[in-house]
């Protein structure tokens, strides 16, 4: 069982400074950059773009996924745009992982959206991070844009 519940700034800027270290790995990863400082630089551009606000960003939301016994799991972040939301990122840390965590956050967030207007979600997934992808199937997102490096996938929410 998990609990979602609202960043405080302390949580967001750990959140800021992970979120930004762990895509510029993944542009390595995927070969959209090959030197270390650009993909960083690169990161950090793009966070600030899409949230120049911080936690006070109209039309975002970024949460702190906890376990039954109160240990913080993860972070999920998914922005609204008309009636639709993107998932810009999401983590489970890596001692918490294939427990069911991913599952369940991904469920009260599809719940989430819809209880906020959103009648699909869309994501951008790394093609190497075959376990994301698999988890993404099992929920029934489909893909709507395949990239060299990554796929855009696609769930409508049901009534």
């Amino acid at each position: 069982m998990i609990k979602i519940q609202s960043m405080s700034e302390n949580e967001f800027e750990k959140f800021k400074e992970w979120s930004v270290n762990d895509y510029a790995e993944d542009l390595i990863k995927s070969k959209m950059s090959s030197d270390k400082e650009a993909a960083y630089q690169i990161a950090q551009k793009e966070f600030n773009e899409i949230l120049p606000k911080g936690l006070s960003t109209e039309n975002n939301f970024l949460y702190v996924i906890v376990n039954q016994s109160l240990e913080e799991v993860g972070f999920i972040w998914y922005e609204k745009e008309n009636t639709s939301g993107f998932i810009c990122d999401f983590l489970i840390t890596q001692n918490y992982r294939n427990k069911g965590y991913g599952f369940q956050t991904m469920k009260w967030i599809e719940k989430d959206a819809k209880d906020k207007g959103m009648s699909k979600l869309r994501l951008s997934v790394f093609k190497f991070n075959e376990p994301a992808c698999n988890l993404y199937n099992k929920l029934n997102y489909k893909i709507v844009e395949d990239n060299e490096e990554n796929v855009i996938m696609e769930k409508i929410l049901e009534n």
